[in-house]
């Protein structure tokens, strides 16, 4: 018996996709592929499954699939705040207990409240001087 290593053995990661794509495709039977490639019907086999399996498992419907991660800094919780206040229309208490159940952060009423005050500030200084006072008391 021969001790030399088989060809399936030496193969690269890609060579390995490969040749799960060409079972997978069913382009030619796979005992064609195997004498063909010089490996054995065994391994093209396995490198099906290991396909199938991968395939399945990108594909599978889970309902705790996270979409994205979103980074909560400081500037994002700021805008989340005031959206949720002025598109909402949430009350003070609502954007702390969303902000307690949903993201683990604890936020006073007076820090929404100064948020708010911080973003008018902002607001009224962009807003172009000739209309200031006629929309903003001073």
């Amino acid at each position: 018996m021969s001790s030399s290593p088989s060809v399936a053995a030496n193969l690269s990661n890609d060579a390995r996709k490969g040749f799960a794509i060409l079972s997978l495709s069913k382009a030619e039977p796979i005992a064609h592929l195997a004498d063909r490639e010089g490996v054995s019907r065994q391994f093209l086999y396995r490198q099906k499954q290991k396909a199938v399996e991968a395939l399945d498992e990108a594909f599978a419907a889970r309902d705790d699939d996270i979409r994205f991660h979103l980074p909560a800094t400081e500037g994002w919780l700021s805008q989340l705040t005031l959206a949720l206040i002025l598109v909402c229309h949430s009350s003070y208490p609502g954007v702390r207990k969303l902000l307690r159940d949903l993201i683990n952060i604890s936020i006073s009423v007076g820090t929404i409240h100064n948020r708010l005050q911080s973003a008018a500030r902002q607001g009224h200084q962009s807003f172009p001087e000739s209309l200031r006072d006629s929309c903003w008391p001073a």
